[in-house]
């Protein structure tokens, strides 16, 4: 049901992009959250399956010709934005997210003074749960937090993809651990060390 659901979404996207304009399937809130190589490289990789599979199913929207051109643009744009997506990612530093103290999934990538999570990024709540940067590899190790320690502010979720700016480092590939902290319990929840891919 989920795959019907998702292809019925995507086929709503792309026969709203019918005109002879140039291809507009994204809104504002949805082009924020693809300044995110991690989120972007996923809602890619998606929408091509998604436009593959109306082939392989020989669905018959693609009987209209300038149907079946908006699902092969689509496709083709999809392909080169996902590409661009990984090509950013191997610019920076990765890791994914090990428990410490409470439960927590997913990744994250330090790229261009920004940490991202994926979309798949998910953790326990908190009573005031920080996200920091630290030179320190496992700070279960030392006292937390360190004296390199850059709290980047309050978590903004619990589950799904964010981004934080990160202040300007020196050295950002000294900054190895992202930190999930809780400031008012004193807790590491979880770490991430970030290597480069």
């Amino acid at each position: 049901m989920r795959a019907k659901t998702i292809l019925l979404f995507c086929l709503t996207v792309v026969l709203s992009a019918c005109s002879q304009a140039p291809i507009s399937y994204r809104s504002n809130a949805l082009e924020e959250h693809l300044q995110n190589p991690l989120f972007a490289e996923h809602y890619f990789e998606s929408l091509v399956q998604r436009m593959v599979e109306l082939v392989i199913r020989e669905d018959p929207i693609l009987n209209n010709e300038q149907k079946k051109a908006i699902a092969d643009n689509v496709r083709r744009e999809g392909l080169e934005k996902a590409k661009e997506a990984t090509q950013t990612q191997l610019k920076g530093t990765y890791g994914e997210f090990m428990v410490a103290s409470e439960w927590a999934k997913g990744d994250a990538l330090y790229v261009h003074d920004t940490l991202y999570f994926g979309p798949n990024f998910q953790v326990d709540p908190g009573p005031s749960l920080h996200v920091f940067l630290t030179t320190v590899v496992d700070p279960r190790l030392e006292s937390f937090p360190d004296s390199s320690a850059l709290d980047l502010g309050q978590i903004q979720s619990m589950i799904a993809d964010q981004s934080y700016p990160v202040p300007n480092a020196e050295n950002p590939l000294l900054y190895r651990t992202v930190v999930l902290f809780d400031t008012v319990l004193e807790r590491i929840y979880a770490f991430a060390q970030l290597s480069p891919f």
